[in-house]
C-alpha cells in the first residue's frame, strides 16, 4: 500500500497543467480557468462567452476545426448554432493545416471577423515564459499565487 500512495503523490503534479484563457482581439483576458478538469475547459469558457456576448461571436482556437465537432455535439451546441457562433483556427496555426481547412477556418475568410489574427492567447502566453521557471516545481498554492501576481 505505501508504494501506491507514493505513486499517487508523485503523479499529483500532473493534476494542474496550466490555465486556459479567452482573450479579446485586443489581448485583454476575458475569462480564465484551471486546466485540471481535462477537456471541459473550452466548453465552459464558450458557454460563458455565449451568455455574455450573445449573437455573432467567434472564437479562435489552435484546434478550432476539430473542436467545432465537440462543440456541436455538446449540450451547448444548439445554443452556439442559434447565436451564430463561429469557431476559427488562428492565422499562425491555420498555416499548418491543408488549404481546404484554411479556407473554412481561417479568420480572414470568416465574415465579420475583421483583421484579427486569432492568436491573442499566444501573445499573452509569450509573456508567461519568464514565469515558467519559478512555477515549475511550486506547490499548488504558490503556483496560483505566482500567476495572480503576474497579472
Amino acid at each position: 500500500m505505501p508504494a501506491l500512495r507514493l505513486e499517487k503523490k508523485m503523479f499529483f503534479v500532473f493534476h494542474e497543467s496550466g490555465i486556459f484563457i479567452a482573450a479579446c482581439r485586443h489581448w485583454f483576458i476575458l475569462l480564465a480557468c484551471d486546466m485540471s478538469n481535462r477537456a471541459k475547459y473550452p466548453l465552459v469558457l464558450i458557454d460563458k462567452l455565449l451568455t455574455i456576448y450573445r449573437k455573432k461571436g467567434g472564437c479562435a482556437y489552435d484546434i478550432g476545426c476539430t473542436f467545432s465537432k465537440t462543440l456541436d455535439n455538446s449540450s451547448i451546441g444548439p445554443r452556439a448554432r442559434d447565436l451564430d457562433f463561429w469557431m476559427m483556427v488562428g492565422a499562425f496555426h491555420g498555416h499548418t493545416r491543408n488549404r481546404k481547412c484554411q479556407l473554412s477556418w481561417h479568420p480572414m475568410y470568416i465574415p465579420g471577423m475583421g483583421h484579427t489574427e486569432g492568436e491573442g492567447c499566444e501573445h499573452i502566453f509569450s509573456a508567461f515564459n519568464d514565469l515558467a521557471c519559478s512555477t515549475r516545481h511550486a506547490s499548488s498554492f504558490h503556483w496560483h499565487q505566482s500567476i495572480k501576481e503576474h497579472f
